[in-house]
């Protein structure tokens, strides 16, 4: 199936995270974030926010063409600190020797919203 006319199962394919254990690639110094997996981060960037989705293709074509890693996920509190709890998450994938930030909130289900290098 395709999304923004690139292949789906090959951009999972290149995904090169702890969790799928490619070998061939020094992965000992990645930690990763079970709960997103390379079919989630395609999925994130399909549905992207107006906004998001110039972006999130950009991303989608780096990821169809280079080994790529979810190496880190985390809350974020977007300086607002007297918040406890805070409904956007942030997802980190590695592709092409850059770190790129995925901005997701979560209500219920994530929803990316923009991406930052």
């Amino acid at each position: 199936m395709d999304f923004y006319g690139i292949d789906r199962n090959a951009t999972i394919d290149h995904c090169d995270s702890l969790a799928l254990g490619r070998h061939d690639r020094d992965t000992q110094n990645i930690s990763s974030w079970n709960r997103i997996r390379p079919e989630h981060v395609v999925d994130l960037l399909d549905q992207a926010a107006t906004d998001a989705r110039g972006d999130a293709r950009d991303l989608a074509v780096m990821l169809s063409r280079f080994a790529w890693r979810i190496s880190s996920g985390s809350a974020s509190a977007q300086g607002n600190s007297n918040r406890i709890v805070n409904n956007v998450r942030e997802i980190t994938v590695s592709v092409a020797g850059r770190n790129f930030q995925l901005h997701c909130t979560e209500t219920p289900s994530l929803k990316l919203e923009r991406i930052t290098a």
